[in-house]
């Protein structure tokens, strides 16, 4: 074999692996999501002393829109952690397994927001059922480094 053609040989396999990694860098992972016996769904919006600050987490087993609350028609419906009504991260991974939460936004920016935590419920003197809550620790990302680590709890939206 002559040198041309082991230096064509070699470029044609260089192009192809550029190739590829540009195609593989382009795409962001798969979405996942396992919902085993779960303890926590629907609308939930975080508490800061007992306080919405504005931000919101929805959790749909079958991953499709919550219907709308009835007192609250603009709440958010489409899975996802919301920053405010307006502003949603798709989740790029979601397991709520038992009492077990945790998720992973998409990128945005750089930016990815992960939670792991524990749903629950609480009495509360105003409900006769108890309320719903899931509470644990927020991070967020900046091109892989940590941000910020926040204890969060987001409270069951409940109508009323």
């Amino acid at each position: 074999m002559t040198f041309s053609k082991i230096l064509k040989s070699f470029g044609f396999g260089v192009a192809l692996v550029l190739m590829l990694s540009f195609v593989a860098v382009g795409q962001q992972s798969r979405f996942s999501s396992k919902y085993k016996n779960p303890k926590a769904e629907g609308l939930f919006f975080v508490e800061s002393s007992n306080e919405w600050d504005g931000r919101a987490l929805v959790l749909s087993s079958n991953n499709k829109p919550i219907p709308p609350k009835a007192n609250e028609p603009d709440a958010p419906t489409v899975p996802g952690y919301y920053l405010s009504y307006t502003k949603r991260l798709a989740f790029q991974k979601v397991e709520v397994i038992g009492k077990k939460v945790y998720f992973k936004t998409r990128s945005v920016g750089g930016v990815i927001y992960e939670f792991r935590g524990t749903a629950g419920a609480e009495i509360d003197p105003e409900f006769t059922d108890p309320i719903q809550f899931i509470k644990g620790t927020i991070t967020k990302f900046k091109r892989g480094k940590i941000v910020k680590t926040e204890k969060i709890k987001f409270g069951h939206a409940v109508i009323y």
